[in-house]
């Protein structure tokens, strides 16, 4: 009898155990997926600062393997007075695909920093550019790299910082073309021949209309030289690839959606400036002529009933720097290099923000 007991208490107690042992797990596997989802677009933000008093690198998490989802991630780097700061992305490059050209996903942004401004200059994306070397303009510069919550197998990046001394060139004037060249590529003093062909901004305007390239537009004015001409404009800016459209077909929910029609709405938008028109200069030719920047557009209110009173505005506008082919109309030379061109940096307005301002919106 007692050991008929004694059995029984013994199966009793393993079979317990055996149920503790089995349940405990999935309520904490469950409640571990639970918090997951709580937590999976929730944004991991961390800040650095980086004194640059030599060469060295920063990156995305696990570079060259595919980067972490959620990611804020912020660098400030910054060098002693009197110098700059120089960027060179690794070959290596992959973040997530643009969308309709704009990297609104996973990006890396270079901004420049100083003490009465911020200018963006540029936001890269996607794997067929290589963002392009990058020298800042003060002793300070800001890098963000942002990853949302969906996977992508790519390698991230990774940057070469160095600092450079700065060089603050003569006073020029705008108008004394030789003295800016000068300072910009290093050429001497051209003093134009007799037979030289001079040519007026608008001549020398519609001239470059009629071409769609840098090269044909150097064999024009040079057929000489032009192969030469084109090798020292570009010794140390890699050229542009142009964007191809890339479209997010995996990830089509209603915020997309809602995206969709913000995009009608008053948003950003491409828009083409003339380049003489926007800097209002008349003693300079710019190749290529024009430029597309974002510009504040689209139907305010989208439908509602004093949408057509109201303005579509800009609510934030940076400064960011373009760089393009300057020409002094006047004097070109068949024969020889030019002296009379340079590449130089353009500043454009960009609309980062627009807001929809309604002249009969009725008082709340």
């Amino acid at each position: 009898m007692h050991r008929l007991i004694f059995i029984s208490i013994l199966v009793c107690a393993n079979f317990c155990s055996y149920r503790d042992t089995f349940a405990t797990p999935q309520s904490a596997s469950i409640k571990a997926l639970r918090n997951a989802n709580l937590r999976r677009d929730d944004l991991y933000r961390r800040e650095e600062s980086i004194r640059v008093t030599g060469s060295g690198h920063l990156q995305s998490p696990r570079f060259p393997r595919s980067y972490p989802r959620n990611l804020l991630l912020t660098w400030r780097l910054h060098s002693q007075e009197k110098t700059r700061i120089q960027l060179a992305f690794d070959h290596q490059f992959g973040l997530e695909e643009a969308e309709n050209d704009v990297c609104r996903y996973d990006f890396v942004e270079v901004e420049d920093i100083s003490e009465t401004s911020t200018i963006v200059r540029g936001r890269w994306c996607g794997h067929k550019e290589i963002p392009p070397r990058i020298t800042s303009k003060t002793n300070q510069i800001k890098i963000t790299f942002k990853s949302d919550d969906y996977f992508v197998a790519k390698p991230g990046f990774k940057i070469y910082y160095s600092f450079v001394e700065d060089f603050q060139p003569k006073a020029a004037s705008e108008t004394n073309w030789e003295s800016v060249t000068s300072s910009v590529s290093g050429v001497s003093h051209h003093s134009p021949s007799v037979t030289d062909p001079t040519l007026t901004a608008d001549a020398l305007d519609k001239t470059i209309a009629e071409f769609d390239t840098v090269e044909d537009l150097l064999k024009h004015f040079n057929p000489e030289s032009w192969q030469d001409d084109l090798e020292n404009l570009y010794l140390d800016t890699p050229h542009y690839r142009g964007r191809s459209y890339h479209d997010r077909k995996s990830k089509v929910d209603l915020d997309r959606l809602n995206d969709d029609v913000k995009r009608y709405s008053c948003t950003p938008r491409n828009h083409s400036v003339n380049l003489r028109e926007e800097l209002k200069l008349t003693n300079a030719v710019f190749f290529p002529r024009c430029l597309l920047v974002q510009r504040c557009g689209g139907n305010c209110g989208c439908g509602t009933v004093n949408w057509k009173s109201c303005t579509c505005s800009s609510g934030k506008t940076v400064k960011k720097y373009h760089e393009v082919l300057k020409f002094e109309p006047g004097h070109f030379r068949r024969r020889g290099k030019a002296k009379n061109m340079a590449l130089v940096d353009i500043q454009l307005d960009h609309h980062e923000r627009c807001d929809c301002i309604c002249s009969s919106r009725p008082p709340r």
